[in-house]
């Protein structure tokens, strides 16, 4: 999926906001900052807005309107008592969220739904 021509100008503003936050390109003492200091602190800063994003992506997926079924014979499972903690490991970071686990009596499996 593409982004849509509003998406794109949103992502240009923030984009000047971020640049602001950020500050300019020199040291404290005044000296420039070199090319790779500025790559760097890019790369660190889109690592951090990747997994902030990833984060919320996740948990509005897990909200579910009908009930899952157990990716095996199809029934429908029992929901555990509690939710679990879910971590990733992504290219840009960890990515954590809580989601619903389920086990299906039938295959004595236990699920969570996200994963497919």
């Amino acid at each position: 999926m593409g982004l849509t021509v509003e998406q794109r100008r949103r992502v240009a503003e923030l984009t000047r906001e971020l640049h602001e936050l950020l500050g300019n390109s020199l040291h404290p003492d005044g000296r420039p900052m070199t090319f790779a200091e500025l790559e760097d602190e890019c790369i660190e800063l889109g690592d951090l807005l990747t997994v902030g994003v990833l984060e919320r992506r996740v948990t509005e997926r897990a909200i579910r309107e009908e009930p899952p079924r157990c990716p095996e014979c199809g029934r429908e499972p029992i929901a555990l008592t509690e939710d679990e903690a879910r971590v990733l490991q992504t290219d840009r970071g960890e990515v954590g969220w809580m989601e619903s686990a389920y086990e299906c009596r039938h295959c004595r499996r236990q699920f969570f739904p996200s994963d497919g």
